[in-house]
């Protein structure tokens, strides 16, 4: 990471006791007041606006990962604004989880197209997933687009690049399916996240620089990913995140930056979520008056934090934040998240049988269109599935 100057010093002792972390009661987390100075004191000095961290981590990183808990709406408009100021700064690829690499020939025609193509938008989203009907992440592509319109003739246009698989759901015919490995074999067709992470050292070896956008699981470098059954750790994930991959070939010119947002507790990946970082950071801000803010992990004392109650916890004797990624961005209160927008009529009579046949979820073969769309409706609602937090 950068050089990081006016290092506040901060002890273990009460790193080790940061925050009691008390969301299952709807509680607002706390902060020992000692712990609060000195992370506030640090941050007024090493902390950035969002848009300025992303751009200044490409002064010295060819790869940034930004890793989201997916469907928040700030989160989907921050990638949209960084385009252009990421353009200005030499970085001219945005790869993403929310494109397929089979469709990339349409989606550079949709960005160099004289007019913007909604229907073809909406189409390279909804093969990349039938659920993923949400104007924001569309607009991604539009956002792009509008840059390249702008350029003068002959500048180098903005590239999305899709990453993600072309995986066939339909031969889910069961939730029981998912645990057969011979089935999920063919729905995947052989392909992993190392073919995601080909697509991004391929643009490195051209001479690129790359943002990826994608979930967090998938964003993960030099962190491992627990499997955690019944609270209890198992191995490591065999299965290496695109991240890992990218890090395996890059080491440290390739980051990971967490989207603030809840994270399952210590019992696992379907326990409720609660606040990350065990509370610490919403505490501080909420504190100290919540605004904006991107800063570093790895060498400054937020790194430092210990967290207990947390499913990535597991496998690790001493998890800290700076071994869960490399930077971290903080928005606003959860308690303020809002969803992305649902686009109405996104399934319809015309993409119905496809959307059936290529639900992860079998549930859904025989669905209405009017079911699909309340379905991705009810998935957005970001106020409701975390109104317990703060």
């Amino acid at each position: 990471m950068r050089v990081v100057t006016g290092l506040v010093l901060i002890s273990l002792l009460v790193l080790s006791a940061c925050s009691t972390d008390t969301t299952e009661q709807g509680n607002a987390p706390s902060i020992d007041p000692a712990l609060q100075s000195q992370l506030a004191a640090w941050l007024e000095v090493e902390g950035e606006t969002p848009e300025d961290y992303v751009v200044g981590l490409f002064s010295d990183h060819d790869v940034v990962f930004l890793g989201e808990q997916h469907r928040v709406k700030h989160d989907v408009l921050l990638v949209q604004s960084l385009i252009e100021r990421l353009y200005k700064a030499g970085v001219r690829i945005l790869a993403t989880e929310f494109g397929r690499r089979e469709d990339q020939a349409e989606i550079d025609s949709l960005l160099a197209a004289p007019e913007w193509d909604e229907d073809l938008a909406r189409e390279i989203a909804f093969r990349q997933s039938v659920f993923w009907g949400y104007r924001e992440y569309v607009d991604v592509f539009r956002s792009a687009w509008a840059l390249n319109q702008g350029l003068p003739d002959g500048a180098r246009p903005f590239r999305i690049l899709g990453i993600n698989d072309s995986p066939d759901w339909s031969f889910i015919t069961t939730e029981a399916d998912r645990n057969d490995g011979t089935i999920m074999r063919q729905v995947w067709g052989g392909t992993s996240e190392k073919d995601w992470a080909d697509v991004i050292l391929a643009a490195v070896e051209s001479g690129e620089q790359v943002l990826v956008y994608s979930g967090i699981h998938h964003a993960f470098t030099e962190y491992r990913q627990p499997v955690v059954i019944d609270g209890e750790f198992r191995r490591f994930d065999s299965s290496l995140r695109c991240g890992n991959h990218v890090f395996a070939a890059l080491g440290k010119r390739a980051v990971t930056v967490f989207l603030h947002a809840p994270w399952n507790g210590q019992e696992g990946y379907g326990s409720r979520m609660r606040h990350p970082a065990g509370g610490v950071i919403d505490a501080l801000m909420l504190a100290e008056g919540p605004r904006p803010m991107g800063f570093d992990l790895g060498d400054g004392p937020f790194g430092e934090l210990r967290v207990e109650d947390a499913v990535y916890r597991h496998g690790y004797e001493d998890f800290k934040l700076a071994g869960f990624c490399d930077g971290w961005i903080y928005t606003k209160p959860i308690s303020e998240y809002a969803g992305v927008t649902p686009i109405p009529g996104w399934v319809n009579e015309s993409n119905l049988e496809f959307a059936r046949a290529q639900s992860p979820n079998p549930g859904f073969r025989e669905a209405s269109a009017e079911e699909f769309n309340d379905g991705i409706a009810q998935d957005a609602r970001i106020h409701r599935r975390w109104r317990h937090l703060r």
